[in-house]
């Protein structure tokens, strides 16, 4: 009997297609991972991590420190936020009673009589008046220490003899007993003062220094221009250690009146300076100009006369 022939096969068909399937499969995944092979790293990698890892460490340090100081900075910005609303409520209760100082000076009572188209002037005394040191153009003061204060603005050009002679005859009654300085003020725009003697001081009434005080007081003539900063003048001749100053202008200042009155009045509460005030020239037409200079004087215990020959 004849045997038959058979194939000899050391793999099946379901054993070649596995292993087709997982070289394939193996094929698939080196096609994948391929491009992370191609950057992968040297020997150092792992050095170079560790450098990376380091770095990380110090900026999440620093981060810290970044934070620490924000909150301290905050902190203080807080404080300095609480620091100024007090300051703020500080100044809101300063405003408060400035505005009621502004509005008790407001109600004082102006003494001034009933028409006031012309105002008459003080008569001059004849002679000294019992108990007074020193009375000339009207004013009268036990003072021993004079700051004559002259407008030096571009109107005076027109009254500048009578404004001369108006010095030189306060300057006349003096003697070495009394002391004094004479400021002369003008805005050119700005605000200029010429002085005699130099400086925040006062010179004895010598015939030397008298016969000074004349020259410069022909000097100022000379500088007449501009427009009147009076309140510049007044509160540089309150620096002065005398106890009276003598103003005088023939008109307006530029400064409000009103905000003169009461800025120097109350600069002027505790060092009681007398404040005396002449004005010069046609003063009888200017009816602000004389509300404003008695004005000054009675609050600040002077005189106010006008001067017009």
């Amino acid at each position: 009997m004849r045997i038959p022939d058979r194939d000899t096969a050391v793999f099946s068909t379901s054993a070649i297609d596995l292993f087709a399937s997982a070289l394939g499969a193996f094929i698939l995944l080196v096609m994948l991972l391929f491009p992370y092979y191609r950057h992968a790293g040297p020997d150092d990698s792992f050095a170079r991590t560790q450098n990376v890892m380091e770095k990380r460490r110090l900026a999440s340090g620093q981060l810290e420190n970044l934070q620490v100081l924000q909150d301290k900075l905050q902190s203080e910005l807080d404080q300095l936020t609480n620091s100024n609303q007090g300051k703020e409520k500080q100044i809101s209760r300063l405003r408060n009673q400035l505005m009621d100082i502004r509005n008790q000076l407001a109600a004082l009572p102006t003494e001034v009589t009933e028409p006031v188209d012309v105002v008459t002037p003080e008569p001059e005394p004849k002679a000294l008046t019992h108990g007074v040191e020193f009375s000339i153009l009207g004013l009268a003061t036990e003072a021993k220490s004079f700051v004559i204060v002259v407008d030096m603005s571009g109107s005076m050009l027109q009254y500048e003899k009578l404004m001369v002679n108006s010095v030189l005859e306060i300057l006349s009654a003096l003697d070495e007993t009394n002391q004094f300085a004479i400021v002369g003020y003008h805005g050119n725009p700005q605000p200029v003062l010429w002085s005699y003697p130099n400086g925040r001081k006062l010179l004895p009434a010598t015939a030397e220094n008298l016969q000074l005080a004349e020259t410069f007081t022909q000097s100022l003539v000379r500088k007449f221009v501009g427009s009147t900063p009076t309140h510049f003048a007044l509160q540089a001749a309150l620096e002065y250690p005398a106890t009276a100053v003598i103003l005088m202008s023939d008109g307006e200042p530029n400064s409000p009146p009103g905000f003169i009155i009461e800025s120097i009045t109350q600069n002027n509460q505790f060092r009681q300076t007398e404040i005396h005030t002449v004005a010069i020239g046609e003063y009888t037409h200017n009816r602000n100009l004389v509300l404003f200079m008695q004005t000054l004087a009675r609050l600040n215990g002077g005189d106010f006369v006008g001067v017009s020959r």
